[in-house]
């Protein structure tokens, strides 16, 4: 030990090299990783490109299982028999990681306003798997402090909230009289074809009480280039 020692004190000089060129190599390294994994999202479909911590075949999985979960979850105790459609939420999952569409959504900035957010919490999870940063209100007057306070891409709002069981909508108005002309999705719990029209009339570019259509519908809209 004591050898070891006196050798390291009497070369601490070339350690020391040794040690900064290790710290540069790294740094090289973990550049190049970051290259390719541009690269690859702005070039190529992603299925299994693994570079360091980003493993996009696991990223994909992970979402896919994240969005059928909050989908079964999701389902009212009616449907509750009903399977999950697993070829439709691939296929929906697959078009987030077509290119360039998973880089336009990452760090995309959605509000999200439901005076029950603890029903939104696994789609939530499953929108975060693709790098969107989600901001949760209970209602339309935080909703408004937080539009006042930073911008958002995209706003989704429930229907009804407290006594008013149309606070979706009136949310809507304000912000359309606003000037504000960001992308509303309403997601509640009932969707009826009056329902969807009337959220088309007042503006809205979505309204649907389908997990799925959600998810698809953020895809198209937070994932399209500049």
């Amino acid at each position: 030990m004591e050898a070891i020692v006196v050798f390291v004190q009497a070369h601490r000089p070339y350690l020391e090299v040794l040690q900064a060129v290790a710290t540069v190599i790294n740094l090289v390294v973990w550049l190049f990783a970051l290259g390719l994994l541009m690269f690859a999202l702005r070039h190529r479909r992603i299925e299994s490109l693994a570079v360091g911590p980003f493993n996009f075949r696991i990223m994909k999985e992970e979402a896919m299982v994240a969005a059928a979960t909050a989908s079964a979850a999701w389902q009212s105790p009616a449907a509750a028999e009903n399977q999950v459609d697993v070829p439709r939420i691939r296929a929906t999952i697959d078009r987030m990681f077509t290119p360039g569409v998973l880089n336009n959504l990452m760090g995309k900035a959605v509000l999200w306003v439901d005076d029950r957010p603890e029903g939104n919490r696994l789609a939530m999870r499953a929108l975060k798997k693709f790098g969107l940063d989600i901001e949760q209100v209970p209602s339309t007057e935080e909703a408004m402090a937080a539009l006042a306070r930073r911008k958002f891409d995209l706003v989704i709002s429930d229907m009804a909230r407290g006594s008013d069981q149309h606070a979706g909508w009136g949310f809507l108005k304000l912000l359309r009289d606003g000037g504000s002309g960001v992308p509303f999705f309403i997601f509640s719990s009932l969707d009826l074809p009056e329902y969807r029209r009337e959220a088309e009339k007042r503006g809205a570019q979505l309204s649907t009480n389908d997990m799925i259509e959600l998810i698809d519908h953020v895809g198209s809209y937070l994932g399209r280039a500049p």
